[in-house]
């Protein structure tokens, strides 16, 4: 099974989407934080974890977003959605 997570973001004026972490997010993370996705969710989570990945899915999913730190006083809250998807293993 393939598990596809998404962050659901909530903007301060109502707004709600979702994003894909595709895998230049998951990438983009562990160079960020020297740390790989998984360890950083398990062991060593702090919730600047959660905003930044919704923040650089956000972005890389072609909005134009303020720097990090300007980015979060928009922001109501975030939440990571993990679904699991069944593997073919013929494909």
């Amino acid at each position: 099974m393939i598990a596809l997570w998404k962050v659901r973001v909530v903007k301060t004026d109502g707004t709600k989407a979702t994003y894909d972490v595709s895998p230049r997010t998951i990438v983009a993370f562990e160079r960020h934080f020297k740390s790989g996705l998984s360890q950083a969710f398990a062991k060593e989570q702090k919730n600047e974890h959660t905003y930044w990945l919704a923040w650089e899915a956000e972005k890389q999913a072609g909005v134009v977003v303020k720097p990090f730190d300007s980015w979060l006083e928009d922001v109501l809250g975030v939440d990571i959605e993990v679904e699991r998807i069944p593997f073919d293993e013929t494909v």
